[in-house]
């Protein structure tokens, strides 16, 4: 419908240029307006209803073949809507007056400017597809720079937990490696720039419980996710950085550790991930810079994912630290939404 808009202004903006240029007075350009925009916006309106048909067809060819196709029904109607109005409508309306009498050269004239119309416009469109497509790879790369990134911290820190464990209890340390090895193989295989919410609330209850085994009783866990739809897309490995940096930065400074609450919800068409703890003592100031970092690049990967609609909001609520991830929801989406 936007293109449709935009193709019938253009039209109008073409009857008005030719009016003013053609006609010698006011009472001739309006009658030539008129006429002209008539027939123009016909040309339009008929050319987006047959190419409408073949839309499926037009995204799946060659930009070669697809213009080809678009100059050849655009050609046709301009010949189809010509005839009309020449040798049928027009003569009936004008009462047999020559000013629509159809010539060669006026045939010609109309089916060449027509021609390069259509394919001016196809140049802007092909153009703009190519621009955006090159945004979009480029969005992909960033994202997937952010995204590699996240893995390597995600393993350091769990390599870390396991080593604290192997002088004190060696079997648990052991079962934290297999345990840990799985998770991380599940990790990996992720090549998706999507999951659902489900799997990453999965992975985030095995991180928990691979950390659960070093913080023990230290660590409380209070979920509340009755209205979050599991079916939601999100950036893989969103949820897990907020989990991990309430644990290192609010529970495990605290000798008696503390509760970490995770909320997840749907408002308004968009979902609410919340993740709470302790607020960090301004003695582990100096340590938060990992956090920063953290979530630098979550507010990156969630831009690129959903642009102007993805954020991370945090703030300290009676004395509590809270990570707030809000993004659409969305079930699917579309690989490649700018050819049209």
């Amino acid at each position: 419908m936007r293109t449709a808009f935009v193709l019938l202004l253009l039209a109008e903006i073409l009857a008005l240029a030719i009016g003013l240029i053609a006609a010698p007075d006011a009472e001739a350009f309006w009658n030539s307006l008129g006429l002209v925009s008539l027939y123009i916006v016909w040309v339009v309106l008929l050319s987006i209803a047959v190419l409408s048909t073949f839309n499926r067809w037009l995204q799946s060819a060659s930009p070669l073949r697809a213009g080809g196709v678009v100059v050849c029904v655009v050609e046709a109607m301009v010949l189809l809507v010509g005839w009309l109005a020449w040798n049928g409508l027009g003569q009936g309306l004008l009462n047999g007056g020559t000013e629509l009498s159809q010539t060669p050269y006026r045939c010609l004239r109309d089916v060449a400017v027509a021609a390069l119309l259509t394919g001016l416009w196809l140049r802007y469109r092909y153009v703009q597809y190519q621009w955006r497509r090159h945004v979009r790879a480029e969005g992909l790369a960033r994202l997937d720079v952010l995204q590699a990134r996240m893995r390597p911290h995600f393993l350091f820190n769990g390599l870390n937990t396991i080593a604290s464990l192997i002088s004190t209890d060696p079997a648990k340390a052991e079962e934290l490696i297999l345990d840990f090895a799985e998770m991380f193989r599940a990790v990996l295989k992720r090549n998706a720039r999507m999951a659902k919410l489900e799997e990453e609330l999965h992975l985030v209850r095995q991180y928990l419980n691979v950390e659960g085994q070093r913080l023990a009783e230290r660590l409380r866990v209070v979920w509340n996710l009755n209205g979050a739809p599991m079916d939601a897309l999100l950036p893989p490995l969103s949820l897990q950085p907020l989990v991990e940096n309430a644990l290192y930065h609010g529970i495990e400074p605290l000798p008696g550790g503390g509760m970490v609450e995770i909320d997840g919800r749907l408002r308004r068409g968009e979902v609410v991930l919340t993740v709470r703890s302790p607020a960090p003592r301004a003695e582990a100031e100096p340590h938060r810079s990992g956090n920063r970092v953290a979530l630098a690049n979550l507010r990156l990967r969630l831009e690129n994912c959903f642009p102007g609609s993805g954020a991370v909001h945090t703030s300290v609520v009676d004395g509590r630290y809270q990570a707030r991830i809000v993004f659409p929801y969305r079930t699917t989406l579309s690989e490649d939404s700018d050819r049209r």
